[in-house]
């Protein structure tokens, strides 16, 4: 059957194939690269909260007379930034190495594929 096709309808064809599995490949990704943003933001929203927090608690000059509550708020805004840091590093790290597994198996496929096609059509490499 496939004899019969152009070289031009075989390519697209094939191009067709590739395309529909390339997003196979990068499914999970996405919620991957976005758990690293987000995780990092997460991070940055708690440490200013907490700074809020103490600013407003030295305003109120409430931390004079007990430094602990102003501790307390310091800690918070670290604490939170530490959190986020911890997922979105590794976050990041596994997102990266898996997008450059997926480029290079698409990469391969793209490979295997015009090696096929000559073969399909005759030509040589």
């Amino acid at each position: 059957m496939c004899r019969s096709w152009t070289v031009e309808e075989l390519k697209e064809e094939v191009q067709t194939a590739l395309d529909s599995a390339v997003p196979k490949f990068e499914h999970f990704l996405t919620p991957l690269g976005t758990i690293a943003n987000i995780s990092t933001l997460l991070g940055l929203l708690g440490t200013v909260i907490g700074n809020i927090k103490a600013f407003g608690l030295l305003g109120a000059g409430a931390s004079m007379g007990n430094p602990e509550v102003l501790a307390s708020s310091i800690a918070q805004a670290l604490v939170t930034t530490a959190a986020g840091l911890t997922v979105s590093i590794p976050a990041v790290i596994f997102h990266n190495y898996f997008i450059s597994r997926v480029n290079r198996r698409v990469t391969e496929m793209e490979a295997a594929v015009t090696h096929a096609l000559f073969r399909l059509t005759g030509r040589n490499i």
